[in-house]
């Protein structure tokens, strides 16, 4: 039997026994790649490669050695697995952040270009609001000037009319009184000449 063989085995046995309780208390320790657990037992592989190194050395087994060797780098290999998923995961977790800060600040200039977009319709219906309150305004101004000029004009035409009126009446008037004077003017000569023959007949029974 080769006393090498024998070696190896005890030492595997050994290491194996070595391990057990610390393997089991490991796994009351959380899990995951920021977990507790994945750093011990990683640290229990390379004491257990460490020490199998240092026997295969004191017993010049290159086999112990080797294997040793293999579950060092293997150790090693777990260890930059887990590095470059926590390293993956930062990026992503930096990623998401990126990706919600800019979703945040997409988000905010919406809302302030909607907001923006509502002052302007606001403010485009007020203006709008006072340029018609004001073309009401002016329309009605216009339309008073308008009825202004109408009434004016209408009391000009009564004026006229009236002043025509008087003048027609004046004449009218002035008529009457030249009628009347003729009238009278008639009456006192035929009243004149009856009086005269009145006393022409008397001067006749006189005599």
């Amino acid at each position: 039997m080769d006393v090498r063989n024998v070696g190896r085995s005890t030492v595997d046995a050994w290491l194996k026994a070595a391990r057990f309780p610390i393997s089991t208390a490991s796994r009351l320790l959380p899990n995951g790649d920021r977990g507790p657990r994945t750093p011990a037992l990683l640290a229990v592989d390379r004491i257990d490669a460490t020490i199998r190194d240092t026997i295969g050395s004191l017993l010049r087994d290159r086999e112990l050695r080797a294997d040793a060797s293999r579950r060092r780098a293997a150790a090693d290999e777990r260890e930059n697995a887990i590095r470059l998923r926590v390293e993956a995961e930062e990026k992503k977790r930096e990623a998401d952040e990126r990706l919600a800060r800019q979703q945040e600040s997409a988000e905010q200039r919406r809302t302030e270009a909607e907001r923006t977009a509502e002052d302007k319709k606001q403010q485009a219906d007020r203006e709008r609001a006072e340029r018609q309150q004001r073309a009401k305004q002016t329309a009605s101004k216009r339309e008073r000037a308008v009825e202004n000029v109408k009434q004016k004009r209408v009391s000009t035409t009564q004026r006229q009319a009236k002043k025509q009126r008087l003048q027609v009446l004046d004449r009218q008037a002035q008529a009457l009184d030249t009628k009347t004077d003729a009238l009278t003017a008639t009456d006192e000569a035929r009243r004149l000449r009856k009086a005269a023959s009145t006393a022409k007949a008397s001067r006749k029974r006189n005599k």
